[in-house]
């Protein structure tokens, strides 16, 4: 056995060494160069990065990928991140068998609650292995030391070995749920919900009023027709472009058209980190948007297809000289001054431009077509301050909110009302402490959560 007289940092820079030295090797690059010739590569960790996990093990060159076992186990923080943890571990088996690893083993250690915390990469060449030992975690981007033994070492193989005997292979199920017994627990089986910002992605303004003209412009649009493609809700009575390309201009294609129907807000607690959903909702609200995102990513795909190429495009520009002719015929008759865009004919043009790659693009089309984000909370229990934050901002929500109504109103308020024994008068700190004595001898269950 023979430990290397070097040190492998990963990010050196962060504290003045440099990588290029004698005594200090970058711990990606050394990582890498090591896979490149294993026909083994064992990786225990107590956290992980998916991706950079492949990209190591894709170091192996493609030819020999079929006779490189490869080997990984990592830790489980906190139980309520099994779905999660079991869905991550199995694409990482999925991904590295097809990219031609033939003998893959990907497991989790799910013991508790002790959490498995050990870094170790062992990778083998034929039958010379090389460790490497310290406190990088598979894929991570931080600041990392390790030192790189090289040869047999029968104590820490055995140790290996004892991981892979207790470990839980992905490809059997998952542990089934188990009880949620501390705010850690209950918290992390919530979601974190946002919804994106309304925006006018198909509407442009040719012309600018002051707030008292475009009162007047509203009134006479009110009681007679005659602007082409006018869309009369937005501030400069802009141009609709989906109206240009035969479409019907209140389609739902805008985000604000459909996602105030989503009504999410008694289903949540706000918090520093956004409004914090219970998975019972989430699973519930997943299914109603789903249907409206469907039919949002169907409507942006036909005006994707009408503005494409020459035609779509000379139909745009036809439309939109309408509209400002008509436009500028209501504001004559009528003596309303307005103020024309500057350089309009060109700004329409960039207009026209931006449109057409953003719905030529399917992954922005995707996105464009979400009412609501729904997240899985974040584990944050590592950082004090962070957890501090954001159970306080959750305690003083449901308090403000039991406090405002005299009676608990919202679905998520009044099950928590009544699974923990709240009135209106409790303090957040209370509130606090009875959810930590209710879940210390009560585990909560999901079918406390009131779903009407």
């Amino acid at each position: 056995m023979r430990i290397d007289d070097r040190v492998f940092v990963h990010h050196p820079e962060l504290i003045g060494l440099d990588p290029d030295g004698t005594d200090v090797v970058d711990l990606e690059g050394a990582l890498h160069e090591a896979a490149i010739g294993a026909t083994e590569i064992t990786i225990l960790g107590g956290y992980y990065n998916p991706d950079r996990m492949v990209a190591l093990c894709k170091r192996v060159p493609r030819a020999h990928r079929r006779y490189c076992r490869v080997r990984i186990a990592i830790g489980l923080e906190a139980t309520a991140l099994i779905p999660r943890t079991w869905t991550d571990m199995r694409g990482v088996r999925a991904t590295l068998r097809r990219a031609g690893f033939h003998d893959v083993s990907v497991a989790v250690v799910t013991s508790s609650p002790v959490h498995f915390h050990t870094k170790l990469f062992r990778i083998l060449r034929t039958t010379q292995p090389v460790w490497f030992i310290g406190s990088a975690n598979p894929g991570s981007k931080r600041h990392e030391l390790m030192v790189r033994l090289s040869g047999r070492h029968d104590a820490l193989s055995a140790y290996v070995e004892a991981v892979f005997d207790i470990a839980q292979p992905v490809t059997d199920a998952p542990p089934p749920d188990t009880d949620v017994l501390t705010p850690r627990e209950f918290f992390l089986t919530g979601v974190l919900c946002h919804k994106p910002p309304a925006t006018r992605l198909f509407t442009f303004d040719a012309f600018r009023f002051s707030p008292a003209d475009r009162d007047r412009l509203a009134a006479v649009l009110a009681g007679e027709a005659g602007v082409e493609h006018a869309r009369p809700r937005t501030e400069g009575f802009g141009f609709g472009l989906r109206s240009a390309l035969g479409m019907e201009e209140n389609d739902g294609s805008e985000v604000e058209e459909t996602a105030q129907r989503i009504q999410y807000r008694r289903s949540t607690i706000e918090t520093v980190l956004g409004h914090w959903m219970p998975r019972a909702y989430a699973a519930e609200i997943r299914r109603r948007v789903q249907g409206e995102e469907t039919s949002r990513l169907m409507r942006l795909t036909v005006l994707a297809n009408a503005l494409r190429g020459e035609d779509g495009r000379a139909r745009a520009i036809a439309a939109f000289a309408d509209h400002v002719r008509s436009m500028e015929t209501v504001l004559g008759r009528h003596e309303i001054p307005a103020q024309p865009v500057q350089d309009r004919e060109a700004a329409f043009a960039r207009f026209l431009d931006s449109r057409n790659r953003t719905l030529a693009d399917e992954e922005r089309r995707v996105r464009l077509s979400r009412v609501l984000t729904l997240t899985d909370m974040p584990d944050i229990w590592g950082d004090d301050h962070a957890v501090e934050a954001f159970e306080t901002s959750f305690h003083e929500d449901l308090a403000s909110r039991l406090a405002a109504a005299g009676v608990a109103t919202g679905r998520i308020v009044r099950s928590l009302a009544r699974g923990i024994g709240l009135s209106s008068e409790e303090t957040a700190e209370e509130i606090a402490g009875a959810l930590a004595s209710r879940l210390e001898t009560q585990p909560w269950d999901d079918d406390e959560w009131i779903l009407d």
